[in-house]
């Protein structure tokens, strides 16, 4: 690891001591210093290489763009993984042979498209949806542990004027996101009909979102109001997601600026609960109340 050193490739540009300027805080900086500038800041920086071997074991021989993993509770054990991905080609692609003693799999399975895929998603009951390059989605019918691959391709129209880009599915939740940086969730989404039937916009400015196996939706976006103005990619997390309430009731900010990936699919850990005492002196089992802010607050709708 390298010593700190100051970092003078800064937007914006820094005098030759590594300085910015600026007349606050929350104002933009420059390189120079004028008579109504009042604060000043300089990044430092130092470099680290990491040499190692493991844990990860490469899969050959496809790159890929995209993977997907089905989560599962602690508790639940299963004999074969299903893992799906998506090649820089744009094929789909099923991974044969995932379980806790052989985590590489054996073998890839390519599932047939007519169109190349960009992005894919399984949930809770091994749903499969998928995003194709045109921007309408996808759902992969009978898969199982029998039929890894399922059988056929449902589509699923994108919402009106709107290409989709990512989609991300949780235990009942499926939420997309399209070009535009809107946020959609699938209304209708049930056991017998699992294709959902249609789309409803929660959100915009949202770059990314994930959805946990127990229907956590966490986000990244932009635009999001601060103490010191808009903040681009910022973490969100989606608050009063419950079984009666799947699309929840308002955003929570996390941690702020600067992010790009998220994911919550390995989180199976449910809402905090509490005992509150009853009129009679018993206790009851509630969940945890939570102050929200507006809709809008969190993220700008």
């Amino acid at each position: 690891m390298s010593d700190w050193s100051v970092d003078y490739s800064v937007s914006g540009g820094a005098d030759r001591d590594g300085w910015q300027y600026a007349a606050d805080f929350p104002a933009s900086y420059h390189g120079h210093k004028t008579l109504k500038d009042f604060v000043r800041r300089r990044r430092w920086a130092r470099k680290c290489k990491l040499t190692t071997t493991g844990p990860w074991q490469e899969v050959p021989p496809i790159s890929l763009s995209d993977v997907t993993i089905l989560p599962c509770a602690a508790q639940i054990s299963v004999d074969v993984v299903p893992l799906w991905a998506i090649s820089n080609k744009g094929d789909v692609l099923c991974r044969l042979g995932v379980s806790t003693l052989t985590p590489a799999g054996s073998s890839w399975l390519h599932v047939g498209t007519d169109q190349p895929f960009k992005s894919i998603s399984i949930g809770a009951g091994s749903q499969v949806w998928a995003i194709a390059k045109d921007g309408s989605a996808f759902y992969r019918g009978s898969v199982s542990a029998e039929s890894p691959a399922g059988d056929s391709w449902y589509h699923i129209p994108s919402p009106a004027k709107q290409k989709l880009k990512q989609v991300s599915v949780g235990r009942t939740s499926v939420y997309t996101v399209d070009e535009n940086s809107n946020l959609w969730y699938r209304q209708g989404v049930t056991p017998s009909y699992p294709q959902g039937s249609s789309w409803e916009h929660i959100s915009n400015n949202v770059r990314k979102v994930s959805v946990g196996p127990l229907d956590q939706v966490w986000i990244i976006a932009d635009k999001v109001q601060g103490s010191h103005g808009l903040s681009c990619g910022t973490v969100c997390h989606r608050l009063g997601v419950q079984p009666m309430e799947p699309k929840g009731q308002s955003w929570d900010y996390g941690i702020g600026g600067g992010w790009d990936h998220i994911t919550v699919r390995g989180n199976c850990m449910g809402p905090p609960r509490i005992r509150l005492p009853s009129l009679g002196g018993l206790a009851s089992q509630s969940s945890c109340p939570v102050s929200t802010e507006a809709n809008g607050n969190a993220v700008e709708c």
